[in-house]
């Protein structure tokens, strides 16, 4: 027979072209090829048969220590034996260590006993068996392992042992083939283990060790043994050995996969990510999982991604493609299918996936396809754009967007292919012209507003680099980016990786200006810059005649790291081209001079090749801010003349209107000195230490790029409504906290009143009771202890149409009491504070000198709207302290005593109430007050008023016989139906009639009641 080495074969296991199983030859005790703990050669030698083993290895080594007879030695591990000069041996251990060096050459190398195939093992078994019974093979006749195929003495298969399913029939003779249920350990073993269990609690290692290692010479397929003994070499802090036991215990343990998920684990936590060997390891613990349970999905999900680091991407597909076979749809195995089929160049595969996968997530609810993401929809299409199928990606993005988005059913963008106006932010300027658009049909948020900024640039990109090259429409995508905006608050510092995006997309098809507009402002940020940012930016400049600025990047490439790359030799020839343009230039000019395109941090990594020099005036910054604020007073003619015709709701001149706004808006937001980031900066005027000339000249002037501010706050103002009127409350709530947070409008009292007042309109409109409340409480802050502030408020709630969830909510119940705490702290003597206050007062309004403005009478709306809010959150008996304290004030209040019979009433009906009649007899006393006070008054409709009221209280009290004669007053005291003597409440005693005739089957009163006054 030839002998043969692993090279020749493929691995059994993973079928991989790698050698899985490494050799542990630093070990002291049984390695990975041991057969201590080894199923292949427990197998063939079960326990009964070691001590025959014994004596036949004993005889071996007397024999190679020329006749001397080895003794053991009670002192030393299992595996060490003293020969007759008292010379500790290592040959037994070498060879219980390794199986296949029994009876072998003892100075062959270990490569030609390296770890066969699993195929080859039982072979190679049946020969090891013949050596350990004493008919070992000598020097001159190695023992040699048997080449894959069928081995000698075994036929071929043919018709007569074929059993019926066309496999050969199993011989009757020999020992079953397999892994075989482990035999029950001995009773020496079990005391062994629990005395290395004791040691090893009692930190006594050593002992632990030798115990453990004779209890695995007794029952080498007992896991637990092996198990304990990693435990303690891992105590010991010996990781490649503990490591080395539990690999040996998990062959014992064939069924179990959680030994070899630690093992793995293990394994790749102390190995790097270019080990390939650690990860072949790591590749063999899973592939042992797999050869006993193919379906176990943990395993395929480890093995897949090492197979691809190894470089086996088709076997990593597979594993891939096996796992979506189990749980089909995984957007996570998707997601690495995409990956591999790109790397391998098969990207119709990954597509004809995805689009498996996108129907079935289409064909259910769309609540159950939160897997399904914003990501995919990016990877899907990138793969259309990997193959430059522009046009496709661009439907297919579209298409998904809106079935993210609740718009599957929106049939009208699915043939329409002109341009993106379907995912602009706003329906004006382009989208409410599309004939059969219906603003307002789907929600706002399912448009441009709801598509991720990644994929409008992505749609951007790809309209660029498609055949008809729509730049328009690619550069409307762009600008989303706002690369203008140089504010701490810029989409630059969120969204760097798409400003190069952008940047190399107009590179690439040629737009170098606009390119440079989304390079430049990258110099900002330190990450985002290195040796291809600056020689992609220097090919722009010189594209565009600028070969100064393209050998600055050159330098700045030098001084950053000496690269020679094929870019760095391009801009060497870029200074090369320049030099010869200017002969008069030489190398320590050049040196010496600065652009203002290149920003100080950059210029301080050359100042040791480089003097102290002065920036020479910019030019063409003047030019620019010229040409700039002659645009924007264009723009602001352009917006008036169209003004009053938006204000008749022309939908063209809205749309016009509101387009220049924007670039105005825009302009204006771009400007960094009006939004400081520290409040405190926010000063109306020139201010000391702060470097900004523009700005100072503009605030002294009282004007920016030639428009009052005032003009800049009507315009907001004015664009916040229009847009509220469009239901863009968004867009509405956008414009407004850009003139809130401005500077130059901050510390205009007049100018903060006015925004504010536009505010909660705009609120109103769109029927916001939470904005509306929020802004409402501005005015009790800016205006404390002011009747009118409070009124408003109450106002504010009345007016919107959303129940009373926010006018009774938690901040504005406290905000409220705070106020009502700072009236009493201010009204109290300064003896009294310590008393009868644990907190101090807030006050938040304060005088010219910067005293603070306190109260100088109880107001009595503050009071009752305490009340108010403490009623409808039916908590009656603390309304009425407060309606009580408001009684002290005004008794003859008609208000005051209606609420407090209401609040009485309404006590009354709650379960803990005590005394329901003593209740509702107050209640009915104050409300025959109000009843007495509304008749002496000279207006009709405040005694109908009062009839109705006290009517309602009897029908709520179920007194209907009482409530019946003042329902009549009340459709008596009506003079004119339809007239404006006030508040009419003659419908809503008819219908209070009808009812209660109704229940009481009075069919003619009811009809009667309802022709007269229920019918139009």
């Amino acid at each position: 027979m030839e002998e043969i080495t692993p090279a020749d074969s493929d691995d059994g296991f993973d079928q991989d072209s790698e050698q899985d199983l490494h050799s542990f030859s630093q070990s002291t005790y049984p390695d990975p090829d041991t057969v201590v703990g080894n199923p292949w050669w427990s197998k063939a030698h079960p326990p009964s048969s070691q001590a025959a083993r014994r004596d036949g290895l004993l005889h071996d080594l007397e024999r190679s220590h020329g006749g001397s007879q080895p003794k053991a030695n009670p002192d030393l591990s299992p595996y060490h034996v003293t020969t007759s000069d008292g010379s500790v041996s290592q040959v037994l251990e070498t060879r219980l260590a390794n199986p296949y060096l029994v009876g072998r050459d003892d100075h062959a190398s270990e490569s030609d006993f390296a770890l066969p195939e699993e195929d080859d093992i039982d072979e190679s078994l049946s020969g090891l068996s013949q050596s350990s019974s004493g008919d070992s093979p000598t020097k001159s006749q190695p023992l040699t392992l048997r080449r894959r195929g069928r081995p000698s003495g075994r036929g071929r298969c043919t018709e007569s042992n074929r059993s019926r399913g066309g496999l050969p029939r199993r011989s009757q003779k020999g020992i079953k083939r397999g892994h075989r249920k482990p035999l029950e350990p001995s009773n020496e073993f079990k005391a062994l283990h629990a005395q290395a269990t004791m040691a090893f609690i009692d930190a006594d290692y050593e002992l632990a060790e030798q115990l453990t290692l004779q209890a695995i010479l007794l029952n080498p397929e007992m896991y637990a043994a092996h198990s304990l003994l990693s435990e303690i070499h891992t105590a010991r802090g010996d990781y490649d050995k503990a490591l080395a036991a539990l690999f040996n215990g998990a062959h014992t343990s064939y069924r179990n996969p959680e030994p070899w998920f630690t093992i793995a684990r293990l394994i790749i936590a102390r190995a790097d990510d270019d080990d390939h060997s650690a990860l072949r390891d790591a590749l063999y613990c899973y592939n042992r999982i797999l050869v006993v349970d193919p379906g176990n999905i943990d395993a395929l999900h480890h093995r897949a991604p090492l197979r691809r680091k190894l470089g086996y991407k088709r076997r990593a597909a597979d594993d891939y493609e096996h796992l979506l076979r189990l749980d089909p749809h995984d957007v996570d195995v998707l997601r690495s299918l995409a990956a591999i089929y790109t790397e391998m160049d098969k990207p119709d595969r990954a597509i004809e996936l995805y689009d498996q996968s996108i129907l079935h997530y289409q064909s259910v609810d769309i609540q159950r396809t939160s897997t399904f993401s914003w990501s995919d929809v990016n990877i899907y299409v990138e793969l259309f754009a990997y193959q430059q199928r522009y046009a496709e990606a661009i439907m297919k993005l579209k298409s998904l967007s809106r079935w993210l988005l609740g718009r599957r059913n929106d049939v009208l963008w699915e043939t329409f292919s002109e341009d993106d106006r379907e995912w602009d932010l706003d329906d004006y300027p382009r989208r409410v012209l599309v004939h059969g658009f219906e603003s307002g049909t789907y929600p706002g948020e399912s448009y441009g507003s709801g598509m991720p900024l990644e994929l409008h640039v992505k749609l951007g990109i790809y309209r660029l680099k498609s055949q008809d090259r729509q730049v328009e429409e690619a550069t409307a995508r762009f600008e989303l980016l706002k690369p203008h905006d140089s504010s701490s608050k810029a989409r630059l510092y969120d969204y760097p990786d798409l400003f190069r995006d952008v940047a190399d997309a107009l590179r690439d098809t040629g737009f170098y200006h606009e390119a440079l507009r989304y390079y430049e402002p990258l110099q900002e940020i330190s990450d985002s810059v290195d040796t291809s940012y600056y020689a992609d930016m220097a090919a722009c400049y010189k594209a565009v005649g600028l070969g100064t600025e393209a050998g600055d990047c050159f330098r700045i490439i030098a001084s950053l790291e000496n690269d020679q790359s094929d870019k760095t030799a391009m801009l060497v020839r870029t200074e090369v081209d320049e030099r010869d343009k200017n002969e008069a230039m030489t190398a320590s000019s050049l040196e010496n001079h600065t652009t203002s395109r290149v920003p100080a941090t950059l210029a301080m990594l050359i100042s040791h090749q480089s003097k102290q020099r002065t920036r020479p005036p910019d030019l063409n910054r003047e030019l620019r801010a010229r040409l700039r604020e002659e645009t924007a007073r264009a723009l602001y003619g352009r917006t008036q003349e169209l003004l009053a015709q938006a204000r008749e709701d022309n939908p063209e001149a809205i749309a016009q209107w509101m387009a220049n706004s924007q670039e105005l808006v825009d302009d204006f937001r771009a400007h960094r000195g009006f939004f400081p980031s520290d409040k405190g900066l926010r000063v109306y005027g020139p201010q000391q230490g702060r470097d900004d000339p523009e700005l100072d000249s503009a605030v002294a002037a009282g004007d920016y790029r030639g428009i009052p501010f005032s003009s800049w706050l009507d315009l907001m103002l004015e664009y916040a409504l229009l847009a509220a009127r469009s239901h863009n409350s968004t867009k509405a709530y956008e414009i407004l906290k850009i003139a809130d947070d401005a500077n130059v409008f901050y510390c205009s009292p007049d100018s903060m009143f006015l925004i504010h007042v536009c505010w909660f309109t705009c609120a109103l409109i769109v029927n916001d009771h939470e904005t509306s409340c929020s802004v409402a409480r501005w005015f009790m802050k800016e205006f404390q202890f002011v009747t009118d502030g409070y009124r408003l408020f109450s106002a504010v709630n009345r007016l919107c149409d959303g129940g009373n969830s926010w006018f009774n909510c938690g901040p504005s119940q406290k905000y409220v009491l705070r106020q009502l705490k700072a009236m009493d702290h201010s009204l109290v003597g300064q003896s009294q504070h310590r008393i009868s206050f644990q907190e101090k007062a807030s006050y938040t309004t304060r005088d010219d000198e910067g005293n603070p403005i306190q109260a100088s009478d109880m107001d009595l709306s503050l009071l009752m709207l305490y009340g108010y809010i403490l009623y409808l959150g039916k908590s009656y008996s603390l309304a009425l302290n407060y309606f009580y304290r408001a009684f002290a004030l005004a008794p003859t209040n008609p208000t005051i005593n209606l609420s407090l019979a209401l609040a009485y009433i309404q006590h009354a009906f709650k379960r803990q109430s005590e005394n329901r009649h003593h209740l509702v007899t107050q209640g009915l006393t104050f409300l025959f007050t109000y009843y007495d006070l509304r008749h002496k008054s000279q207006v009709q409709s405040e005694q109908q008023e009062a009839d109705f009221n006290v009517a309602r209280t009897y029908h709520m009290l179920g007194l209907t016989h009482l409530a019946i004669p003042y329902y009549e007053r009340c459709l008596a005291s009506q003079t004119d139906r339809y007239g404006n003597t006030g508040v009419d409440f003659a419908v809503e005693a008819a219908f209070a009639l009808r009812n209660i005739w109704a229940a009481d089957e009075q069919i003619t009163q009811v009809l009667d009641k309802t022709s007269k006054y229920l019918m139009m």
